[in-house]
């Protein structure tokens, strides 16, 4: 007789997901569940977790095979249960292992992240990207009692949305999956591995540009131009050009030249471990182009930039600060819609 309780998700936690289905989910999205003979107290869980899921937002579509079949020999999956998400849409978006405590919210995120069919990365990773033309798998090992798991997993299912086919991304929870564990030395979490590659290791959530650049390495025959042209182009971003229609790379040393030289300018300081940091990042490229000649937009990575950070109190990021004629005339903390955006910066014009 199952433990589980008559309703997994609460009233307050349904009702957000239904908000949040509602307003961002993009047409219908098919997770198909593998379940064995194996593990049947997590086939329950993960049984009832996508019932209650599909009764929320019944465009969220289960469909449940037996491992040893066709579909799950086909797919390669002998973990139960283990679920995929847009496989019929050619994404490869895998859990293996019931996906509780903090992995449920991290599993929501993926379908509705592959339901956009886009995974919001700035143009120049995503130029980078594009370049992977070999098969590649990414594992992220994890635990339910670890909160920053679910951002490994989605930065590798973002990689795996971004280049559909070629990335397959599995989120694998390492207590299920204990012989895959010890293959790769599992002993903190999360853990990242790539294409089978001991020597691939990671551990602890990693920074983007960083990460992308080590699947590269593996992925992309174009792996050594990339870093050359890389170079260059981080080169040039920090060069003080007039009206740029991308944002500068601005740091300790050429901030206060900037501030002076462009009548308005707004900065947003990040950093790599900050997921609001990356929504907004594409909001200030797509803004950057569009306001050249009437607003300048300049990156800070405050890790990197301790001084400016310490200098204007920054306590939270993303925060826009936003100079007129090279004093700080309003301050923006948050990510927001670009509309929105714009309209707080204008503000202060």
């Amino acid at each position: 007789m199952s433990n589980l309780p008559q309703q997994l998700i609460d009233p307050e936690s349904r009702k957000y997901l239904k908000d949040r289905f509602t307003e961002e989910l993009k047409g219908k999205v098919k997770v198909d569940l593998f379940v064995g003979e194996e593990n049947q107290e997590y086939v329950e869980f993960t049984q009832k977790l996508m019932e209650e899921i599909h009764e929320i937002e019944p465009r969220v579509i289960l469909t449940t095979y037996k491992i040893g079949e066709k579909e799950a020999q086909t797919r390669g999956i002998e973990t139960s249960p283990s679920l995929t998400i847009g496989w019929d849409k050619g994404y490869k978006v895998e859990y293996w292992g019931a996906p509780a405590g903090y992995e449920t919210s991290g599993f929501v995120e993926s379908i509705i992240l592959v339901s956009k069919e886009s995974a919001g990365f700035s143009n120049d990773i995503m130029s980078d990207i594009e370049t992977i033309d070999k098969d590649v798998k990414l594992y992220s090992f994890v635990t339910p009692s670890c909160p920053y798991c679910p951002q490994s997993a989605l930065q590798n299912h973002r990689v795996a949305v971004a280049k559909k086919g070629l990335v397959r991304s599995i989120c694998v929870e390492a207590g299920e999956n204990m012989d895959l564990a010890m293959k790769f030395n599992v002993s903190s979490v999360p853990q990242q591995n790539i294409n089978d590659d001991v020597n691939s290791t990671t551990v602890g959530v990693q920074p983007e540009g960083k990460y992308i650049e080590q699947i590269l390495k593996y992925g992309s025959s174009k792996f050594e131009n990339i870093l050359k042209e890389r170079a260059t182009r981080e080169a040039k971003m920090t060069q003080l050009v007039d009206n740029p229609d991308y944002p500068l790379t601005l740091t300790d040393n050429n901030f206060t030249d900037a501030i002076s030289k462009y009548s308005l300018i707004v900065v947003d300081c990040w950093a790599e471990w900050c997921t609001p940091c990356k929504m907004i990042a594409p909001v200030v490229e797509a803004l950057s182009k569009e306001q050249t000649g009437k607003i300048v937009f300049g990156k800070l990575d405050t890790d990197k930039n301790p001084k400016i950070s310490n200098t204007y109190g920054i306590r939270s990021i993303p925060t826009l600060l936003v100079f007129k004629n090279g004093e700080k005339v309003g301050q923006i903390v948050g990510a927001r819609p670009k509309d929105a955006l714009l309209k707080e910066i204008q503000k202060f014009a």
